[in-house]
């Protein structure tokens, strides 16, 4: 039985962590996001955030 190629193009890995949006993007005054509570930069540089950048920010969001 023969794999179907066009399996492997629509695999996407699943990040190690993810990401705390919840699709509430609005900004306030303090320049934080109202739904993730995330700053601007550290949205920006998710993407290309390190797993344990990502932690610190989870991290600040949780207060811890």
């Amino acid at each position: 039985m023969a794999e179907d190629e066009d399996d492997f193009l629509d695999f996407t890995p699943i990040p190690a962590v993810a990401s705390p949006c919840i699709g509430v993007c609005r900004i306030g005054q303090d320049d934080v996001c109202q739904g993730c509570r995330r700053t601007l930069e550290e949205i920006a540089d998710w993407s290309i955030a390190s797993d344990d950048r990502r932690r610190a920010i989870l991290a600040r969001i949780a207060g811890g």
